[in-house]
């Protein structure tokens, strides 16, 4: 099968830092890891229709599989999306990543993604194997019910970051709103992130789950960095682990010292927080939510994956879940609402102090 067309983009310097107790060094890949945005379908490759597919994640929105025979000469995972009201067709997605959300990024960035067409009954026949994990139990309650769209007739390559050796380990987490909403009130104690998490648990009837503060993350201190990536790497090893677990607190204090310098050192996070300024100067409740509210809110939700050694203190880094948010199917009035609840029940104004706590100013 025909690999995925590339276009040729500038190569962007290595980013390296070697601060800390681990040198940490980001991998740069070459410049085909961004793929073009033709969209013709005579010029998009073809999945072959005997292509097995691997279970290998599930998000809200998401499936994630391993093909077998590979589709591409370099590790990849194909992405299908669900059945959802407010989710948009694969081809009308890869046009937006194309054109409006890659050019965001500096290209190297970002987790390479191409567009495949699918073959005829690949998404039912795939629905059949997760219809049969919700009865084996294997799929988890809380995704059952939900499955992929069979009118789909497209699917997104994206480079499989898991772990190839027993030393690494895929961290991936949600940066957020990595400055403030511009809807908050003055003198406000919690950012919005950590305001949405309180008023989210109290709504329920539950204690505030502990969680980092993005304002750390894009603090642009070390030791506010590091108090963020303590709370994103797991205290227990992750699943795809393959050492012996009783490695992993000293491994654990490994990652958290290189992920601390590599986030300390590198433009990822300036970037994201400086395109959310950028692109949203109003916030939620005085925005008219047209096409750069949205586009924040795509960067507000986008995930960072991490590919990290414990041993070398390498990591392979890329930005993905650039999802298009077109603000249907009552997405506009959710964002409006929660914002609202948020100023008007005081949330921003809550003391930041203890397991719900936040970075604050």
């Amino acid at each position: 099968m025909t690999a995925p067309v590339t276009i040729p983009i500038p190569e962007f310097p290595r980013n390296k830092t070697t601060a800390g107790p681990v040198s940490t060094t980001l991998t740069v890949p070459p410049p085909s890891r961004l793929t073009t945005p033709a969209t013709d379908p005579d010029k998009i490759p073809v999945l072959a229709s005997s292509t097995a597919l691997e279970f290998v994640a599930e998000g809200a929105a998401n499936i994630l599989f391993r093909c077998t025979p590979p589709p591409t000469s370099t590790p990849s995972l194909l992405r299908l999306r669900k059945t959802l009201p407010s989710s948009q067709p694969n081809l009308d997605a890869f046009r937006y990543l194309s054109t409006t959300a890659f050019p965001l990024f500096p290209p190297h960035l970002l987790v390479a993604t191409s567009l495949i067409q699918l073959p005829p009954g690949l998404v039912t026949r795939t629905n059949g194997m997760i219809r049969d994990m919700e009865a084996q139990g294997t799929r988890l309650a809380k995704r059952e019910g939900l499955m992929l769209e069979e009118q789909e007739e497209y699917g997104l390559l994206v480079a499989d970051m898991s772990p190839r050796g027993p030393h690494e380990v895929l961290i991936e987490f949600k940066p957020k709103w990595a400055v403030q909403s511009p809807s908050a009130p003055a003198g406000w104690k919690r950012c919005r992130t950590c305001a949405l998490r309180s008023m989210k648990a109290a709504h329920k009837g539950k204690p505030t789950p502990d969680g980092f503060c993005p304002l750390d993350l894009s603090s642009g201190e070390a030791s506010r960095i590091r108090r963020a990536v303590e709370k994103i790497i797991p205290q227990s090893p992750p699943s795809a682990w393959k050492r012996d677990e009783n490695h992993w607190p000293a491994d654990r204090i490994k990652l958290v010292d290189v992920v601390t310098d590599f986030l300390h050192g590198s433009e990822l996070i300036p970037v994201i927080a400086a395109l959310q300024k950028r692109l949203d100067p109003d916030g939620p409740l005085g925005s008219t939510m047209k096409k750069e509210f949205l586009d924040a809110m795509t960067v507000r939700d986008l995930t960072i994956f991490l590919r990290v050694s414990a041993e070398t203190g390498e990591i392979e880094c890329g930005v993905g879940d650039l999802d298009l948010k077109t603000g249907e199917g009552g997405k506009r009035h959710y964002w409006r609402e929660t914002e609202r609840k948020l100023v008007e029940e005081g949330w921003y104004m809550k003391d930041g102090e203890g397991r719900g706590g936040c970075g604050g100013p």
